[in-house]
């Protein structure tokens, strides 16, 4: 009987008629053909998984291979929608003596659409794939507003924990000096896509992951990483870099001048106290050559390119203790996340059109996406809150 149902599928498709569609899409992911709102989910649930990689090339210092626990977002097949969401939650992230310290207090938690270990959607793929990197002190769920969304719209989105330069570090007051993260967390990104594309034949996301269609975004420390990882690696075709350091920063010890030679947006707040929009963002853009970008969120701050000002990060660093030298805690966790700050639910629909608009359009071949990358866009979600750079 398989075999019979081989030989039809095989005629059908001689004949230049195309076989049933056994998952049929609500409406079309964006393409050539299609340009669905980037605000919006897309037409794919969202599964997800947790793996974790050993990169027995790079090892520490006990001698024990580099360990990067990795969250992957992915287009999941019609009957997962409507799953139980996964949450994501500090509390596990935190000893036994800070749990106690902070008694029965209740701390909020992530909650996203993905659901765990759903079937992927490969009759649909393969998808872009997109790396996203953390910031310095956080976690690679910090952006679930954006790696879920992107998920829904036709992309894998990985994202790892940086070893030595997580929350989970900076909980037990031993987080590495930035100086090893510019070496190490574009080599992780490297490093990833190189065993992705060594997945096992019994992998369930093996035939998903189109390795010829690479993005990579990534907030602060994850810009940086974006910047440099592209430059050392030409199959990373487009990126958004959302509040990264100066690219001299990023780009320290590589051979120049860099000419990264693909579709760069530049992303930022005008009142980031962290890494100053004018110190960073705005000398970077020159160094950058078309297609090229840059959203400013003119009164957001380091922080409003995340989800971590609903974690209540503030509560939690005062009740359990944490310390990091030189720096002032409480000034660098409200960082857009204060008063003067747009709301995530104003700031982040934004960020989502601009950045998923742009992937769309880069990698997914979406040229009428192009009509909402502008500052008319912007304006019409909410005005006064982003200026938008483009020069295509």
């Amino acid at each position: 009987m398989k075999r019979a149902l081989l030989v039809v599928a095989m005629s059908l498709c001689a004949c230049g008629v195309k076989p049933v569609d056994t998952d049929p899409l609500p409406f079309e992911a964006a393409s050539a053909t299609a340009s669905p709102d980037p605000t919006n989910p897309g037409p794919y649930p969202v599964g997800v998984r947790t793996v974790t990689y050993e990169d027995t090339g790079r090892r520490k210092p006990d001698g024990s291979p580099r360990i990067l626990v990795t969250e992957i977002w992915y287009p999941a097949v019609q009957s997962s929608r409507g799953g139980e969401g996964v949450e994501y939650a500090i509390r596990p992230l935190l000893t036994d003596e800070q749990l106690a310290n902070l008694g029965g207090v209740d701390l909020p938690v992530l909650k996203t659409s993905a659901v765990r270990d759903a079937p992927p959607a490969k009759t649909h793929g393969p998808f872009p794939l997109i790396m996203f990197g953390h910031g310095q002190g956080a976690v690679r769920f910090q952006s679930t507003y954006l790696t879920v969304l992107l998920a829904s719209h036709g992309y894998v989105v990985v994202a790892p924990d940086h070893e030595g330069g997580t929350l989970y570090d900076a909980l037990r007051n031993q987080l590495q000096n930035v100086a090893i993260g510019v070496e190490t967390r574009p080599q992780d990104m490297i490093y990833l896509i190189n065993r992705l594309q060594r997945m096992p034949a019994n992998d369930p996301l093996i035939g998903m992951l189109d390795f010829d269609r690479i993005g990579m975004t990534g907030h602060s420390f994850g810009g940086l990483a974006s910047l440099r990882a592209a430059a050392m690696d030409k199959r990373i075709k487009a990126i958004v870099p959302q509040s990264p350091p100066n690219a001299d920063i990023c780009w320290l010890g590589l051979p120049q001048p860099v000419d990264l030679g693909i579709p760069v947006m530049l992303q930022g707040g005008g009142l980031d106290r962290t890494l100053p929009y004018d110190d960073h963002v705005v000398p970077t853009w020159p160094l950058i050559k078309h297609p090229r970008y840059m959203l400013k969120i003119k009164k957001g701050g380091h922080f409003t390119f995340s989800d971590l000002c609903s974690l209540d990060l503030v509560r939690v660093a005062s009740e359990v203790k944490i310390e990091i030298p030189g720096a002032n805690l409480n000034n660098v966790l409200t960082d857009g996340c204060g008063a003067e700050a747009p709301k995530a639910e104003v700031a982040q629909p934004i960020i989502n059109n601009f950045t998923i608009g742009f992937f769309n359009v880069y990698l997914r071949g979406s040229e009428g996406t192009k009509a909402v990358l502008t500052q008319a866009t912007a304006d019409s979600m909410t005005a006064d809150v982003a200026e938008f750079t483009a020069d295509p």
